[in-house]
């Protein structure tokens, strides 16, 4: 096992689907902290099997959360997991790996997330094919206060991983155009909040423009139907959060 100690950092809400395969995974780590907005499945008592250190939280939006999260975090540094992301034995490995002098010149780790939507695993497009900072120095940098699609950004050098995180998103259509409702509505919020308006450019061609980008640039129409779909409710979240910041400003 690797000479840092490590925690491991999770928000959660109704996750009983997915979240005992991702605690499994963690067995390595010092700690697992888990912050929770009032499941009201299973969630909580799956987590207990595997961590005594559970906290709650009113839903205030991701960067809020997860700052609150890592402040429970004992150790310098952390590995942020969501709910629904597995960590592969090489990854692990390859954390297990790193000694002293890895950590000490890099301010954090780049890991290569693999997408999982509709049961199939995407080869090709940006969300199999992009690396992500999850696992950093608490020290040298932190999470960005973003509504949604907030980011961990740190300063000083980073290097990447081998190994995948397995990110099961959705199984479901109706799940995911309700997940992707729910994300226009916050991004909506978030830009309201920040003052950005919105024009009839960005409602007319956003859907089009964001379904071009994702389905051909971004090559999902190699990921088969489950390709076409996602790229389909890609475009319906970028333009419905428009909508709603019309909607918000009307109001």
């Amino acid at each position: 096992m690797s000479t840092q100690k490590i925690s491991a950092a999770i928000l959660t809400y109704n996750n009983e689907r997915h979240i005992e395969e991702v605690l499994k995974k963690l067995y390595w780590c010092d700690e697992i902290i888990i912050l929770d907005s009032f499941s009201t499945d299973n969630t909580i008592a799956v987590c207990e099997k595997y961590t005594t250190k559970i906290f709650q939280n009113k839903f205030e939006g991701f960067g809020i959360q997860k700052n609150i999260l890592m402040s429970k975090c004992s150790n310098d540094w952390i590995l942020s997991v969501d709910s629904d992301e597995v960590l592969t034995d090489e990854l692990i490995t390859s954390i297990s790996n790193l000694d002293l002098i890895d950590f000490e010149k890099n301010s954090g780790f780049l890991i290569k997330r693999k997408h999982i939507f509709l049961n199939r695993q995407f080869q090709y497009g940006k969300e199999s094919n992009s690396w992500i900072l999850r696992l950093f120095n608490k020290n040298k940098g932190g999470v960005t206060e973003n509504i949604v699609h907030e980011t961990i950004v740190v300063t000083g050098n980073t290097s990447k991983l081998k190994g995948e995180i397995l990110h099961y998103t959705i199984e479901k259509i109706k799940d995911a155009i309700y997940k992707m409702d729910s994300y226009a509505q916050l991004k909506a919020a978030e830009y309201f909040k920040n003052g950005k308006k919105v024009n009839w450019v960005k409602i007319y061609l956003n859907f089009p423009f964001t379904f071009f980008r994702e389905y051909f640039l971004n090559r999902n129409f190699m990921n088969g139907y489950q390709g076409y779909i996602w790229s389909l409710l890609v475009a319906q979240g970028a333009g419905l959060k428009y909508l709603y910041l019309k909607e918000l400003y009307n109001r």
